[in-house]
């Protein structure tokens, strides 16, 4: 049960109360068009109005996370005078009740907001931030030294250290919440055999790739959890899959691949071609990390015929419910804090796209059962116990590549005041910056 802040409203005008946190909920999980929390939310069956100031969340089971998964950004309670005034037109023209409000949104190349003078809380010092979309690096940077922009998130990893000795801008960084990874598509063989998953891992110089391509702009990966999200256990990859082509060739060839024309592998007569699909630009060095890694597979006897098309294919590729790649390049970021984010939407067996994010359609009711274990439960060490256990596993059937766990990192002209990176990305503390 929630009790309500009074006199709040919407940037439309109209009131925020009970009423408009029931409309959110049916929204949300309208069977018919659900909203993309639905995957996210947990077992949340919806909302009851008791009074105007007072709702209920209503859950079909207990929910360890409960409280800390309303806080998710896909959780804000949105206007519902908006939403059916606008219609489809409302995902351009969203109201919330934050203290910034929306002005301007042009595609692909800027979104405008404005400071909320009726917000509820402290009025921001700023009365407008201008977001710019600037896919490319170099020209990334080259609008922050001229002073085109004041702030660029995801720099250049190699203009880095000269940036940082520049008194003109400041450098701010945060591990973040957010893994990436080369996913494996378990129901497509032969990445059904554990061998050849183990191998590619075993086959990949991940620290090459920190090293060369990352330039310290990452961390490793460590863990399928991050060890900033209570559930965090160490997945120990460099112990169970260290750099090692040679033992990667013994694999593949106790799975039965043997040296066929052109120097790719075959079994029984097939030659071993795996399909990836990346992106370019959408996660730090995706597309270059998917190059180094098909390079790395070739050297080893597996041939990957790599696809790099606009993200929108990218992103309908990966929310079909037939994923027709082998390979994916992936990330998952974590929003809550919580390992239940990171252990159940992705990859739990019965949340395959469209009904989840598991893109590798990973099976293992032993998993299955742990991680419903540690949601259900209320009591933090039981389920501090099940994570682990469920990432001990994870290990075990290693269904993915481990490249790297994200650096989130802000590059500030100086007279830039109070802005920081938060772990979770998509959290900016804007009501609090000034310019100096």
């Amino acid at each position: 049960r929630f009790t309500l802040r009074k006199g709040v409203k919407f940037h439309d005008g109209s009131p925020f109360n009970a009423q408009a946190v029931k409309f959110h909920f049916d929204r949300t999980f309208d069977p018919k068009a659900p909203g993309i929390w639905a995957s996210f939310s947990g077992p949340i069956k919806g909302a009851e109005v008791v009074d105007d100031s007072t709702v209920d969340i209503v859950t079909t089971q207990p929910f360890g996370p409960l409280l800390i998964n309303l806080t998710m950004v896909h959780a804000a309670i949105v206007s519902p005078a908006a939403v059916q005034r606008l219609g489809a037109e409302f995902a351009r023209r969203p109201s919330g009740t934050g203290p910034f409000k929306l002005e301007e949104w042009r595609p692909a190349d800027r979104i405008v907001l404005v400071r909320n003078d009726d917000y509820w809380g402290p009025k921001p010092a700023l009365e407008r931030v201008i977001f710019r979309i600037i896919p490319e690096e170099s020209a990334r940077m080259a609008a922050l030294r001229t002073g085109e922009v004041h702030v660029v998130l995801n720099p250049s990893p190699a203009q880095l250290p000269a940036i940082a000795r520049d008194r003109t801008f400041t450098v701010a960084t945060v591990t973040g919440t957010r893994v990436v990874f080369i996913g494996m598509n378990l129901s497509r063989p032969p990445m059904t055999d554990v061998r050849l998953r183990r191998a590619l891992v075993m086959a990949t110089n991940r620290q090459a790739i920190l090293n060369n391509l990352l330039e310290g702009a990452a961390a490793p990966m460590v863990s399928w959890v991050p060890p900033s999200i209570f559930g965090h256990k160490p997945m120990n990859f460099d112990g169970l899959y260290p750099y090692n082509p040679a033992r990667a060739k013994e694999l593949l060839a106790q799975a039965g691949f043997r040296p066929g024309p052109g120097g790719t592998l075959q079994r029984d007569g097939n030659p071993l071609v795996l399909s990836m699909i990346a992106s370019r630009g959408r996660f730090l060095k995706d597309a270059e990390i998917s190059e180094a890694f098909q390079a790395q597979m070739r050297e080893i006897g597996v041939r990957v015929d790599l696809e790099i098309p606009e993200y929108a294919v990218v992103f309908r590729a990966f929310r079909t419910p037939t994923l027709d790649y082998h390979l994916v390049f992936f990330s998952w970021g974590n929003l809550t804090g919580d390992g239940d984010f990171s252990l159940v939407t992705p990859l739990r067996s019965d949340m395959v796209p469209p009904a989840g994010w598991n893109v590798s359609r990973y099976n293992n009711p032993e998993y299955d059962k742990l991680v419903d274990l540690g949601r259900t439960s209320t009591d933090q060490r039981v389920r501090l116990e099940a994570y682990g256990k469920a990432q001990d596993i994870l290990a075990r059937d290693i269904f993915f590549v481990p490249l790297y766990n994200t650096r989130d990192t802000f590059i500030m002209r100086s007279n830039v005041k109070g802005l920081a990176p938060h772990p979770v990305e998509y959290v900016l503390g804007l009501p609090g910056v000034t310019m100096r």
